[in-house]
């Protein structure tokens, strides 16, 4: 349900559940600044505001006064607009302007900006929250949880009412934030990241040429796709990082052109390479738990992969690690991904498992 409030902007989108050109009390020059913003997902902070391309990023700013301003410079992304933890507004593809939005009422309220579409080869750019300041800003939460994969953790056309789809309709229809993800985070008042790309793989990506020029562990510390330059991620240090890929590499046959001549090969080379992801993700999280997915047991090529993963590690010597099942999807989203029923299905696994395992938020 979308709240009411007035919504103010030169370029409005036609949205008829809002006013436009309503007349706002008057706030001085100087009682107006860039709010301080709490900034959750892989972002590159920028002279002014933030860059982005990953999924799931969001932007949380506390202010008083009878309104805020929400400076845009991105042509390629929707957001969810959201005062005091309801829905406003979605915004489509904003482009280069201000967006104006009344406060419900006196005192201070809260402004979250979510991303919730997913860009591939575009970059967005929030340069910021402009108002007067609340006495006390955003403050990042106790708990934070990071997930890794491809499309199932991107939310790929979750909210589409049919499968078939075309690409314009998958953008429009994905919501990250309905993903399994945030709703698992939002549970355990958790901060989160969302570190996912549909079409990727471990080592192959869907049919074996999808997106040639890019994997999953080339792209994972990068805050943009094509800056090689790792994330700045101060303050970041989750307690679970969940990952889960692998439905690209086996989901297809292999091609004649392609560097694996048998499935024997593809395995061994996605075995040695989720290895590999693990044991860097370690080096970089030393008090993570960390939580290997396994999609559902009909897949078993896939399934059985995962699971050499997982005991190749084990192996290792890795004690805080585990294994968790998918539970099997009706996946009538886009193109036969996961819809929003499904992502809520999973999350219901993952908020299960993680509270018959307190300890891990605590590093225990």
């Amino acid at each position: 349900m979308l709240k009411s409030i007035a919504v103010i902007t030169s370029m409005l989108l036609a949205t008829p559940a809002f006013a436009q050109d309503t007349v706002v009390d008057t706030v001085t020059t100087s009682q107006i600044s860039v709010l301080p913003m709490h900034v959750g997902g892989k972002v590159r902070k920028e002279a002014m505001g933030y860059s982005y391309q990953w999924p799931g990023v969001y932007f949380e700013a506390r202010f008083s006064g009878p309104f805020v301003n929400l400076l845009f410079d991105d042509e390629a992304n929707n957001f969810n607009v959201m005062i005091d933890g309801e829905l406003l507004m979605v915004v489509h593809k904003p482009g280069h302007r201000t967006i104006t939005i009344q406060a419900p009422g006196a005192g201070a309220h809260t402004v979250r900006l979510e991303k919730r579409s997913e860009t591939q080869y575009a970059t967005g750019h929030f340069m910021g929250f402009l108002g007067q300041p609340a006495t006390t800003p955003v403050a990042p939460l106790e708990h934070q949880i990071e997930f890794i994969g491809d499309s199932t953790t991107v939310g790929y056309g979750n909210t589409s009412p049919y499968t078939q789809c075309t690409v314009d309709e998958i953008f429009e229809t994905t919501d990250s934030q309905q993903g399994f993800g945030p709703v698992v985070a939002r549970h355990f008042r958790a901060d989160y990241q969302i570190n996912a790309f549909s079409g990727l793989g471990m080592v192959r990506n869907y049919d074996g040429h999808e997106h040639p020029k890019y994997h999953l562990p080339m792209l994972y510390p990068r805050a943009i796709f094509d800056d090689p330059a790792p994330a700045k991620q101060e303050g970041w240090h989750p307690q679970i990082i969940v990952v889960g890929i692998g439905g690209n590499d086996f989901s297809t046959a292999l091609h004649a052109d392609e560097p694996w001549k048998t499935r024997e090969e593809l395995i061994a080379d996605y075995t040695k390479t989720y290895v590999a992801f693990i044991k860097r993700l370690r080096a970089d999280n030393p008090d993570a738990h960390l939580v290997i997915a396994s999609p559902a047991p009909d897949r078993a090529e896939y399934t059985q992969a995962v699971k050499d993963v997982f005991n190749a590690v084990k192996a290792l010597g890795e004690t805080r690690i585990d294994l968790v099942t998918l539970p099997k999807t009706v996946s009538d989203g886009c193109n036969g991904h996961p819809n929003t029923r499904d992502d809520a299905n999973i999350a219901k696994m993952y908020i299960a498992f993680l509270e018959a395992h307190p300890g891990y938020w605590q590093g225990k």
